[in-house]
């Protein structure tokens, strides 16, 4: 194999590493990227590590073309091994041209599902794998500073130095504990470009959660949504530069017909009437002259007189049942599928492995025993000592 800089800054001799890769069974990839003021973060370094190549950093400062990335992304003979791959994925997804994801390993995930924590840390699985210890020094660099100071290098190239081992590993571990199907189907989602896509209808939902906004203020929190939305893109800035979620409510309360007007809300930014101040008013005469039609549904809560037993007596399953099976309670049912099941619980098993709203390996772990939970055939029971246990209803 050719032997690579360690910093690679010339286009060919990139396309050239990305050609020795895809003959290779698996690689490590890592980037680092600024997003704190940004809409879109800033690609502004990618790490990779192969059988023989590297490690090696890729400066896409300089480097311009990356489709090569995308092939190798794309190539489902090769493993392509992230921590944490969302993080990544999504930057990758919109900074290069008709990029897809095939064969990939998280090893973030592959953990979670082999008892070392939800959301362990590279540094600490790396540590906990092959027992190196990785730098911290430079965590928080500014990786858009030129050139790079050799730290900072080597503790970019460190991220992808033992990922190859530490798949290895943890495949092995998946396959001795007949859990690799699992692993699958949890990432399954990171294949799907529409994972990476900014919905609309979330930030709505998660807009109107953070104030008191009636079902009559929605057309107006809608529209201000997708304001702020555009603003934010257009000015390569966070939303929250633009406004925050609870400014947004207070302004779909008040429908202020003057710019002047929103100067009465407490707590306002400094300068936000004067940025925005017509641009809100605007809003507000649109959303009265033509409402949205659009406006998403929201399905709100309709607590029953079980609902806060179901939840009490749910928590504790979970926290057994995850015990049981080396996973942390959020891996084996996450917030929005212990909602949904609390507010409309399966009555048998045929309708629970029917919903769309759980993947599958979720419904194989949690199965016959939560449905028989939930209808009244398994009760929980102290034992002497003071331990709880399930145990089935005659």
């Amino acid at each position: 194999m050719k032997v690579y800089p360690s910093l690679i800054e010339d286009q060919q001799i990139f396309n050239d590493l990305i050609k020795d890769i895809r003959k290779t069974p698996v690689v490590a990839i890592d980037t680092e990227f600024h997003c704190e003021k940004r809409y879109w973060p800033d690609l502004l370094l990618i790490q990779l590590a192969a059988d023989g190549i590297g490690p090696v950093a890729v400066d896409p400062l300089a480097v311009k073309d990356l489709t090569p990335l995308a092939g190798l992304f794309a190539d489902e003979k090769v493993v392509k091994v992230l921590h944490s791959a969302r993080n990544d994925l999504v930057i990758l997804f919109n900074d290069i041209p008709d990029f897809s994801v095939k064969n990939l390993f998280d090893s973030q995930i592959a953990a979670a599902f082999l008892g070392y924590g939800e959301q362990i840390s590279l540094v600490n699985l790396v540590h906990s794998v092959s027992g190196v210890k990785s730098r911290k020094k430079y965590s928080m660099s500014d990786w858009s500073t030129r050139p790079l100071a050799d730290g900072q290098l080597e503790y970019a190239l460190d991220d992808v130095r033992h990922l190859v081992e530490v798949y290895d590993s943890l495949s092995a571990d998946l396959k001795r504990k007949k859990r690799t199907h699992w692993f699958e189907g949890e990432s399954e989602s990171l294949l799907d470009p529409s994972t990476y896509a900014i919905s609309l209808e979330r930030l709505f939902g998660k807009a109107r959660s953070a104030g008191k906004v009636k079902k009559s203020n929605f057309p107006l929190l809608w529209m201000l949504v997708n304001w702020r939305e555009d603003v934010a893109r257009e000015m390569n800035r966070p939303r929250f530069y633009v406004a925050r979620d609870h400014l947004l409510c207070r302004l779909a309360l008040l429908a202020p017909k003057k710019a002047e007007t929103i100067r009465s809300l407490r707590g306002l930014p400094g300068g936000f009437v004067d940025k925005y101040g017509e641009a809100v008013v605007e809003q507000v005469n649109k959303c009265m002259e033509d409402p949205p039609k659009d406006v998403p549904r929201l399905v709100l809560p309709r607590h029953d007189w079980g609902y806060a037993a179901r939840k009490d007596i749910l928590r504790i399953f979970l926290k057994m049942k995850s015990k049981s099976l080396d996973l942390a309670p959020a891996l084996l049912l996450p917030k929005e599928g212990f909602e949904s099941i609390l507010e409309d619980p399966p009555k048998s098993l045929d309708q629970f492995m029917g919903r769309e709203d759980l993947t599958r390996w979720r419904k194989e772990a949690l199965g016959s025993d939560l449905v028989d939970l939930l209808t009244g055939k398994l009760a929980l029971s102290l034992k002497k000592g003071n331990s709880l246990r399930f145990i089935k209803v005659k």
